[in-house]
Formats: C-alpha cells, structure tokens, sequence
C-alpha cells in the first residue's frame, strides 16, 4: 500500500513538474531555412505565388502520390488556396495565401496553414537579390498556447513537440528549396518584372493572309511585313472584302535563321477568288493568355521571351502559334506609344 501511495505522490508531483516546465517552455515556435537560386527575384516570386507548380517542388508531395488536392480562388495572390487529403505522412488540411508583395525590391508571401485538430501556422517565402540570382528564405512560424481548457493536454504535449519542430520540419524545408531550386534553373533566365499576363478566351476571326520568311533584322522583317500587307489590301479591294481589324502575324517558326510567319489582316469574310500568293483562313480559337508590348518594335523580341519565361513560372504551357497583332502605326504617332498585342495560346 505505501508503494502505492508513494508511486501516486510521485506521478503527481512529476505531473506538475511536466505541466510547470511546460509553461515555461517557449510559446513559439520559428523554423527557416534558406537557398540561393540563380534566378530573378521576378521568376520565383510568381512560382510561390501560387499553388500551380506546388506540387513540382513541395517536398511533401512525394510522400504521398496518392494524395487529392483542390484549388480554390484566384490562379496566383492573395485568397489563392490549396487543400489536401493524403496518407498519415502528409495528413489533411488547406493553405492560403494571406499576403503577396512584389512591388518592394525584397518581395515577400505570406500563407496561413490549417491543419484541422493538429493546429495552424504560418508560412513566409522572403526575397531578395543575390549576386548571383536570388536569395530565398522559407519560414515557419507557429503558436503554442497554454491554457487549462478542454485543449490542454493537446496544448501541453504540444509544448515539448516545439522544442523538436526545427529537426523535425527542417528537413522537409531544405529538401523543397532544393526542388525548387531545380524548378527554376530550369526555366528562362528572364526578369520578367513588369510583365502582366491576362487569361483570355480568343475567338476565331476570319482572315486574309500571305505566308512570308525574314531574317531576324528589324528593318527588313517591317519590309517583309509591309509588302504581305499590300498584297492583302490590293486583294480585298479587287475582291470587295472589308478590312476589319488591325494588321496580325502568326509566328510558324522562329530561330537564328530567320522568322517564318503569316501576315495576316483580319476580314468580313473569306470568299474571294483563289490566288497564289493570298490565303483564307480564320485565326485560332480557345484559351490564351494576352501581354501588351508598348514602344518600338525592336523591344518585341524582348517582350515575347519575357512572356513565354511568364508563361512557365505561371504554370502555363504553350499549345499553339504566337500571334501579335500591331494595333497602332508608328507612322502617325510617337514610336514610344505604339502598342503591340502579344497572345499565346494555351492549353
């Protein structure tokens, strides 16, 4: 009986010990890791921004290949949210994004977790230049209250885990940045700040065309593309068909060599007579997304290989031929102010 009693007295009083340790215990909990990765601040800022490529660098997708995941909201920003139900390694739960800023020179993006019963955290991506690419630190912060409620065994054992949450989430946070470090230097090394890519559903268009070739110089690729434009219009008045919109090309192929590609003027319709050099057709239809270059025509080399490096760490895949369509004429304005539409077709 007093080995009883005095194994009681001792649970009891290792009991209190546990629960005063406890409360002295750090309430919070901070996990960082960070990586250098030899891209613009620009491309890994829209990777984290958005769920769409979680998965090809989370380093808790692998442990679960199985899991289901939804995507709710936005595509990328704030209220993007990701949820999941997986195996015991990766549990269940869903992450939004509560803050997104790209405007400072050091970016960041901040997400709130929810675990369910297990809890919630938070979770910062923070960025800023390197000199050679980008300087990423990933942080997780988490709260760990003390309060004598129907939650406090869950809340005590949850004390001592904090003191093992860096071994334990550390791992998993150095293995991702690794990921997706791997993921970027895999895309165009392009800064793409500034670019502003809109989703759009196109529409096909009648239209007239002449299949050309050009070098890549820009003073005879506007040759090229004017003389095509002159066939197109001498046509249409011979044939009594309308011009109906601004002057398009539809790249078919472009590389050292030169640019293949068909100028093309949108129509009222597609009836004419059948000539050698003049076309009909309509222009693609589907899902695109639309980028504007404003300036000089030199600029749209550059402005079309941000786009595409746009289009990748957006998670977006090419599915058809690149039109731009030349809707102002340089000849009766400032060349600064000339504006070009980009729109690449997307799956």
């Amino acid at each position: 009986m007093r080995f009883i009693l005095g194994l009681l007295k001792f649970l009891i009083v290792l009991l209190v010990l546990l629960i005063g340790v406890a409360f002295l215990l750090p309430a919070k909990v901070h996990v960082e890791r960070s990586i250098v990765i030899d891209r613009p601040t620009s491309e890994v800022f829209a990777v984290v921004n958005s769920f769409k490529l979680f998965n090809s660098w989370s380093p808790w997708a692998e442990k679960d290949p199985n899991a289901k995941y939804t995507f709710e909201g936005p595509r990328s920003g704030v209220g993007a949210k990701i949820s999941w139900v997986g195996n015991d390694q990766v549990g269940s739960g869903n992450q939004t994004i509560t803050e997104s800023d790209s405007k400072q020179a050091d970016k960041r993006v901040s997400s709130a977790i929810d675990f369910g019963e297990m809890g919630k955290v938070s979770a910062d991506f923070f960025l800023s230049s390197a000199p050679k690419g980008s300087q990423v630190r990933w942080t997780m912060d988490m709260n760990l209250p003390m309060s004598f409620d129907q939650k406090f065994v869950s809340n005590l054992i949850g004390r001592y885990m904090g003191l093992f949450m860096d071994k334990l989430v550390g791992p998993d946070y150095e293995r991702g940045l690794g990921k997706l470090k791997v993921l970027l230097e895999g895309f165009p090394n392009v800064d793409i700040a500034g670019m502003d890519g809109e989703p759009v559903e196109l529409a096909a268009h009648k239209i007239l065309f002449v299949s050309a070739h050009s070098s890549n110089d820009v003073a005879a690729t506007s040759a090229t593309l004017a003389a095509a434009y002159t066939q197109i219009r001498s046509y249409a008045l011979a044939n009594r068909i309308l011009l109906m919109d601004a002057p398009l090309s539809i790249t078919t192929s472009s590389d050292a060599s030169g640019w293949q590609f068909d100028a093309a003027i949108p129509v009222d319709r597609i009836d004419g007579a059948a000539d050698d050099q003049v076309k009909s057709g309509t222009t693609y239809a589907g899902k695109a997304v639309q980028f504007w270059s404003v300036g000089a025509y030199d600029k749209l080399t550059d402005s079309i290989a941000r786009a595409y490096a746009w289009l990748a760490v957006n998670g977006y895949q090419p599915a058809d031929r690149l039109i731009e369509q030349y809707i102002d004429d340089p000849a009766s304005m400032p060349v600064e102010q000339v504006r070009t539409q980009i729109q690449i077709p997307v799956k």
